[in-house]
């Protein structure tokens, strides 16, 4: 498995740099053909108009780790996460934007909260509704973005629970605030996956047998609520074989004048977080 991650990341290294000289092209422009958006390997969906924000569910934990790789170990297969973040006023890269991800591991649990079954559906509304269980770390870290605006994580696809399709949450606020009670998040939300992409990772012996069957994105109630297709990332295969690895890809634009609700100074000072 080691082998295999070291393989993946030289791999994945080379599609990252590839991704970052990638232009930006404004929604505006339009295919002549369908009079629909142009999309240039399906990246530019979402540039200069605001991604739409979700629930940030009950998962999060404020604890600021500070690191690329976020697998620990957890079995599942590699994926490499790029993600660009733009100002949706000036459609320009921002840089030291400080990104926390958080997701569940392949069967379906969250560091955490590893002892809460994930074939029961949970309680799935504000932050501190479900009591943490142990203090795990696995598949959560942050980043600051680059001077470019990109941020990258080595990862593992994640996995699904009872309720909710497969998704990656996501924060966005200021790199620089010292006390938590200062933190003003700008925005908060998920990231999804292409069905087909989904599918096929699904019937791997490591995200499989489970007891319930996953949730696609169009019958996922929070999902449905997602203005257009802002939210889905572009993946591709790193190698020839699935083992090798995934890349994920996507650009996010967002408002640093914009107070998210999703997360806020009151919901940092609860116990979970």
């Amino acid at each position: 498995m080691k082998n295999e991650r070291r393989l993946f990341l030289k791999q994945a290294s080379i599609t990252g740099a590839v991704f970052s000289l990638l232009p930006l092209i404004p929604t505006t422009v339009l295919a002549s053909s369908n009079n629909q958006p142009k999309r240039e390997d399906d990246i530019n969906i979402g540039v200069c108009e605001m991604t739409p924000e979700e629930m940030s569910g009950p998962y999060f934990i404020n604890n600021k780790l500070l690191r690329r790789n976020i697998t620990e170990d957890e079995p599942g297969i590699p994926l490499l996460l790029t993600m660009k973040i733009i100002d949706s006023v000036t459609c320009k890269p921002l840089d030291d934007i400080f990104i926390d991800i958080w997701h569940c591991n392949a069967m379906g649990k969250y560091s955490g909260w590893k002892y809460i079954n994930p074939d029961l559906k949970a309680p799935s509304g504000d932050i501190g509704t479900i009591s943490r269980t142990d203090e795990s770390t696995f598949l959560r870290g942050a980043q600051r973005t680059d001077k470019e605006g990109i941020v990258r994580f080595t990862t593992i696809f994640p996995g699904f629970y009872a309720g909710r399709a497969l998704h990656i949450h996501l924060s966005a606020r200021s790199a620089n605030v010292q006390k938590r009670q200062e933190d003003k998040f700008y925005f908060v939300g998920q990231l999804y996956f292409p069905e087909d992409i989904s599918e096929e990772i699904m019937i791997n012996d490591m995200y499989s047998p489970r007891d319930i069957n996953r949730l696609k994105n169009e019958d996922d109630s929070i999902f449905s609520g997602v203005k257009n297709r802002a939210a889905i990332l572009t993946v591709k295969k790193v190698g020839d074989n699935l083992l090798d690895g995934l890349h994920g890809k996507i650009v996010l634009s967002i408002n640093k004048d914009n107070v998210s609700k999703k997360i806020t100074p009151k919901d940092l000072a609860k116990h979970t977080v």
